[in-house]
């Protein structure tokens, strides 16, 4: 199940009305602090018990968690800190990521309502914004901080931020969440977590 969250609203609005429209997204840049290249890769990575939980406004929405922990898990995997514990080995703390969509979703509809009666010739915009808390758990000590994240999207006639490429929705939403867990992963290891030396064994967190 794709994340289309906010915005899937009104696209199925214009679906109705005017049959195909087309749809472009774009990752608002303000927001990225990291890359991969910026990260000190442990030597193995750190294996960490990783919890997700999907929220729509604060509200949780189980049936995404799936997707979402699929989503970070990849980032993770591919960021060479970390990999997600797989009950064979022994875990070495707990990365928790809980990732609120800030939507307001009736606004959504009109604006697509309205793009759609006018068959794209007026065109919309909208926002999906994105919070996430992460926190590191490694025996009594824990790291948390929360980060936040954009994406821009236009339907129709609609122009969209300047200096910024289109891309489907879900590149965008992909790269939302490298970004997210880029940036967690380097503040982390900035404080000192995370880093090529192990802390002693006696901090590794365990598991139920």
């Amino acid at each position: 199940m794709r994340l289309t969250i906010r915005i899937a609203s009104f696209v199925l609005c214009l679906a109705a009305l005017s049959g195909c429209i087309s749809t472009k997204s774009y990752v608002d840049p303000q927001y990225r602090h990291a890359s991969y290249g910026d990260l000190t890769r442990p030597a193995p990575p750190y294996t960490l018990s990783v919890k997700v939980e999907f929220q729509r406004n604060g509200v949780a929405k189980p049936a995404a968690d799936a997707q979402v922990r699929a989503d970070i898990e990849r980032s993770l995997r591919a960021s060479g800190v970390a990999v997600p514990y797989d009950g064979k080995t022994t875990a070495e703390g707990e990365l928790s990521f809980v990732l609120n969509n800030v939507a307001d979703l009736g606004s959504a509809a009109g604006k697509g309502f309205g793009t759609g009666l006018t068959f794209g010739l007026a065109g919309s915009h909208v926002t999906d914004g994105y919070e996430m808390t992460v926190r590191l758990t490694q025996g009594t000590t824990v790291t948390e901080r929360t980060y936040s994240h954009a994406i821009h999207s236009t339907i129709g006639n609609a122009s969209g931020p300047p200096g910024l490429t289109p891309v489907s929705l879900g590149a965008a939403f992909n790269q939302v969440i490298d970004d997210l867990v880029l940036n967690a992963l380097k503040d982390l290891q900035a404080a000192g977590k995370l880093s090529p030396t192990r802390v002693a064994a006696k901090s590794a967190a365990p598991i139920s």
